[in-house]
């Protein structure tokens, strides 16, 4: 049998020692690559939190609400309240339907609706031959011109509005929706000061 020196000795136990303590540290302590892949795994779940809360926020969105008035020819006239997207026929089914007289074909049912907007539903028998007008129609209760709702030869038929101007007027309403205020004309193409300050007063969006 070999005989370590005392010195060998102690270099041998040296040695066992530390291969035990390398055994130890080996399977005692997780692996820092795996340390690595748990956190990643628990930020993707915070990020997928986050996501799933910001979808739940954004689905609890209300939509804006248009307030307007379904007046005449109705079952049931009133004061209602609707999506901000909805348009004349959703009013009119809001009020119940129209009545056996109501007179359709003088208004746009696919007209979208503004805030404070009266939807009028006239009669068959509306009106007479010197005042045919109508609120909700291309001419409002006052003989104004509806440039939301004014077929192209009445808008025509204002100061300074050719073929042309009353064209682009229907073509921005049309694309953009509807004006919300007469200023807006100084949008479309064609249309400067001098020709709103000429029909400013025989305008309206309502």
């Amino acid at each position: 049998m070999l005989k370590l020196t005392p010195k060998e000795q102690k270099l041998v136990i040296l040695l066992g020692c530390l291969l035990v303590l390398g055994l130890v540290l080996r399977f005692t302590l997780p692996d820092k690559g795996g340390l690595e892949v748990i956190k990643g795994e628990e930020a993707g779940d915070d990020i997928s939190a986050g996501l799933i809360d910001a979808d739940a926020e954004g689905s609890s969105v209300k939509k804006e609400k248009n307030i307007v008035h379904v007046a005449g020819a109705v079952v049931n006239p009133g004061v209602y309240s609707l999506e901000e997207d909805a348009r004349l026929y959703d009013a009119l089914e809001e009020a119940g339907g129209h009545l056996g007289e109501a007179d359709l074909d003088r208004v746009n049912l696919a007209q979208p609706l503004l805030d404070g907007q009266q939807v009028y539903i006239p009669r068959k028998d509306y009106g007479d031959a010197e005042n045919n007008s109508f609120p909700g129609g291309a001419s409002s209760a006052g003989g104004k011109v509806n440039i939301n709702m004014a077929e192209k030869s009445e808008l025509e038929a204002l100061p300074g509005i050719g073929a042309v101007k009353a064209q682009s007027i229907i073509n921005y309403r049309e694309q953009g929706g509807p004006f919300r205020d007469i200023e807006e004309l100084l949008n479309v193409s064609g249309i400067g000061d001098k020709t709103l300050e000429a029909i400013y007063d025989l305008v309206t969006i309502y």
